[in-house]
Formats: C-alpha cells, structure tokens, sequence
C-alpha cells in the first residue's frame, strides 16, 4: 500500500508510530471481558487505515518521505508486537483447562508479565498415565520487556524468576470473566507448597510449578469438611441424645404425677384443719413445682 498524509499531519508521522487497518468497528472478546470500539462514519462504511504512537513509546523521530511501515490487521496486534522478546515456560495443570486460550494474559498480581501460546501443549516424547492425577501441559511465554521498569533493562529474568520460584512462586488458573468463563495464569507466592531445590525441566522448557485454582481449593476444602463430618460419631451421640429425652420425658411424667397428688392434698378436707402457715408453705411448693411443667 501507499499512503499520502496531506500537511500538516505529516508532522504526526514519526519514527515510533504504527499503522493498522481500521474496519470502523472492532470486537475484542478477552478474559477481561468483551470491547468494542467504533470509528468513524467514513471508516464504517468504506473501511480505512490508521495510525498512532503506541503506549509505552516516546514521539520518536521525523521520518523521511517514502518511509515503509508495517501495516498491522488491528490495533491489538500492534501492542503485541512490542514485545519480540520472550522466554518459554511450560506448565502441568491439574485443573480442567476448559476457558484458557492462546493469548490469555500471565499475571501476577494484576501485573501482565506474559500470554499463553499454546493449549493444550503436546510435546514428542511427552507421555503420562491417564488416572485421576493427570495433567495439562501449557506453554506459556514470559516476555522480559513488560519487566523492565521492575527489573532493569539488563536483569537476568531467568534466573530471578527460578530464585523466586524457590522462594514460592507458582501458577493457577484464575476466571477472568464469570460470563463467558475465560481464564487466565495467575502468579503468586503460595509459601505452604512444597519447597523445591532447583527447575525441572522438560524438552528444553523449564517448568513452573501449578496450584489448584480457587474453585478447585473450594471443592477440596468442601470435600475435606465433609469428610470430617463424616467421621464424627454421629449414631452414638444420636442415641445418647435420644436416652437423654426419654430420660427427660419420664421425670416430666413423674412430676406430672406428683403435682396431681399434691392438688389432691391441698383441696381435701385435712388440709383445712393444719395451721396456715404451714397451709401457705404447702401452697407455696405447689407453685414451684408447677414452674416445671412443659
């Protein structure tokens, strides 16, 4: 393609900035969730192409005419173009992997460090037994120049990476997005897992130990409280509760029966002939008596 910029916005064209085709209407569905960003009316209609200074990036320098650019399918193509440089990891998750896509962001703590390649990922040579501890492979890819501004422009991010794994560090799979159910690779320190001494490998990829996820923790602590409930000993208390209550219910009766004499006693013909202190005392039982009735 060839461009003519009418003056003065060629001033805008410089060293930094790159160009994509604009549809006029773009639909991005991530874990995030889903955007759309509309353009202008002539772009909706009869398409055209853009250009800007991505984020991250000073102005640059005045180019000359006749300058080539790289013409990108969209804009987020652009932004992840940025980072050419990047580290492959691989990952063995024992949580489905259902709603994880190449693209998905690595995060560690809301921090984007790098993007799935590929899921599920299935190397020669690679074989497990399918039983209930079976894994999924993914590679990801950790791209150094998001961690420049942490790290420094020349840090080994391999080697800081395996230290702070060492110290704890490890992934899951976190929901991005509840409505349509995409996921994402989490980082975070988890200092009860088990320590390790140095990275495994496998096929030439260094591996990054994986935790289940948040779901996957709350089934296991369901199923853990269950199993406590389970192993309580649930029929001896039962039946202890039960002689407990016929025990109870025979007193009541008991009770019930002598108030009833003691009724009797105080309407006969004897009572009227004992002194009235001894009258009000008798009186006075009864009452109390009566305040353990059910």
């Amino acid at each position: 393609y060839q461009l003519f910029i009418n003056a003065p916005y060629d001033r805008l064209v410089t060293s930094n900035v790159r160009f994509w085709k604009d549809s006029g209407i773009a639909v991005d569905l991530t874990s995030a969730g889903m955007r759309v960003e509309m353009g202008s009316l002539t772009t909706l209609l009869s398409g055209g192409v853009s250009f800007d200074v991505p984020e991250g990036l000073d102005l640059g320098q005045p180019v000359a005419p006749k300058t080539a650019f790289v013409l990108y399918d969209d804009q987020k193509s652009i932004q992840d173009s940025l980072y050419t440089d990047h580290i492959d990891y691989l990952m063995f998750f024992k949580d489905s992997v259902r709603g994880l896509q190449p693209g998905a962001p690595v995060e560690f703590r809301g921090i984007r460090l790098g993007t799935v390649s590929k899921v599920p990922f299935f190397a020669p040579n690679m074989r497990q037994t399918f039983n209930d501890d079976y894994r999924i492979p993914v590679l990801i890819r950790i791209e150094p120049e998001r961690l420049k501004m942490q790290l420094g422009e020349n840090a080994d991010v391999v080697e800081h990476l395996g230290e702070l794994l060492k110290r704890g560090l490890r992934g899951s799979l976190k929901t991005g997005n509840l409505v349509t159910g995409a996921l994402y690779v989490d980082l975070d320190f988890y200092p009860n897992t088990p320590a390790i001494t140095g990275i495994r490998e496998f096929n030439g990829y260094q591996i990054i130990p994986t935790v289940s996820g948040g779901l996957a923790q709350i089934q296991q602590r369901l199923m853990e409280a269950l199993d406590k409930i389970n192993k309580l000993p649930l029929n001896p208390m039962i039946e202890q509760a039960t002689s407990t209550l016929s025990e109870s219910q025979r007193t009541m009766k008991n009770l019930q029966t002598t108030l009833d004499s003691m009724n009797k006693i105080l309407a006969s013909q004897s009572m009227q002939q004992l002194p009235t202190d001894m009258q009000s005392t008798l009186r006075e039982l009864n009452r109390s008596m009566q305040g353990f009735q059910p």
